[in-house]
């Protein structure tokens, strides 16, 4: 984040709203730069280029590994697979 942003100024300067919102942009900031980071270093090892998805399938999960790792460990109601 920047060096200016103490908490005495953003708590004297700016709303709740504003503060959250700094805070919101600056931790998405740092996920970010640290997937790049990460990318960059497994490219540089050798490893495959990982491109990140774009639109409304970036989070879309991995059902099938989920249920690969955590099946056992999920608990269902009575008769309801869930799957």
């Amino acid at each position: 984040m920047y060096a200016w942003a103490r908490p005495d100024y953003l708590l004297d300067h700016m709303s709740i709203e504003e503060v959250f919102m700094y805070y919101d942009y600056g931790i998405e900031f740092e996920e970010i730069k640290a997937a790049l980071l990460i990318s960059k270093i497994n490219e540089a090892l050798g490893g495959k280029k990982v491109t990140r998805k774009k639109g409304p399938d970036q989070d879309k999960p991995d059902k099938k590994a989920f249920y690969k790792h955590y099946g056992d460990k999920i608990k269902r109601p009575e008769g309801g697979e869930g799957k």
